[in-house]
């Protein structure tokens, strides 16, 4: 396996440009009236602040590291869901992870950059601005929090072992009304009886997150994008945690689902998603 250079100045960078993100997006509701348009499904929605926030992130590493590819999710300065160069680097760009939460003044949103060696992330950052926080880390280094005190605090996954002790997350996709599409119900009503309780905020990004700091002992979700997972797998797998496809596997960037558990319940959350 090809040794990774020093993943600290990536981690650096990505940490800059998701705080100033995070500033715009907290700027432009404070400012401006937020009117979101539709991308294709009435539902599924994207703002202006969505793209002044991905310029920012998108300009600072294209600036930073030209060399480097970039797949950002509303194509500003890319093309969308198509990397701005062929390399083994590519960063991963969601700038508004949550946009309909942000839409109606829920705090659950975040800026979420990741960076991927060929196509394994292992540089991730989720700045979650209205609620103060910032995770960060990077492969064989750790994961982090970032809250309000000003504290850092490495993550690690929940000690839970029992499936009925588990809190769990999972999510709804915008395509879930459309014929031959997964609507989650199922999912739901053959796992919720048997564990604690469920959660949806609506942020795949911080749902990882709260797997890595062991809030949620667990969580999946379908029809997802890249840049809704790459930055807290990463957080994930450092803290001590699983992320697969729902078969076990490792098809879950581009797979469009995914499962991550704190790893002594991912067996039994996979039996119970099939």
């Amino acid at each position: 396996m090809t040794a990774l250079p020093d993943l600290q100045p990536f981690l650096r960078q990505a940490r800059v440009l998701a705080q100033r993100a995070g500033d715009e997006l907290l700027r432009f509701r404070r400012e401006h009236p937020v009117r979101p348009e539709s991308k294709g499904r009435r539902r599924e929605l994207v703002t202006a602040a969505d793209r002044a926030a991905e310029r920012i992130v998108v300009e600072g590493l294209l600036a930073a590291f030209p060399d480097h590819g970039v797949l950002a999710e509303e194509g500003v300065l890319t093309t969308q869901g198509v990397a701005s160069n062929a390399s083994d680097w590519t960063w991963i760009v969601d700038p508004l992870d949550g946009t309909t939460n942000y839409v109606h003044g829920l705090v659950h949103f975040a800026v979420a950059i990741a960076l991927a060696f060929r196509a394994e992330p292992v540089v991730g950052v989720v700045h979650a601005p209205a609620l103060g926080e910032t995770f960060f880390g990077s492969k064989g280094h750790g994961a982090f929090r970032l809250g309000g005190d000003g504290v850092e605090r490495r993550l690690a996954v929940s000690p839970t072992a029992e499936f009925a002790d588990a809190l769990l997350a999972t999510g709804f996709s915008y395509n879930r009304n459309e014929p031959g599409r997964d609507d989650n119900t199922g999912h739901i009503a053959a796992i919720l009886p048997h564990c604690r309780d469920l959660r949806r905020l609506g942020s795949a990004e911080l749902d990882l997150c709260y797997v890595a700091a062991g809030v949620y002992d667990g969580y999946w979700e379908r029809y997802l994008a890249p840049y809704d997972t790459a930055a807290g797998a990463v957080f994930v797998r450092e803290a001590g945690g699983r992320v697969s496809d729902w078969n076990g596997g490792d098809d879950w960037l581009f797979g469009e689902q995914v499962c991550a558990s704190n790893g002594r319940l991912h067996a039994e959350l996979l039996a119970r998603l099939r």
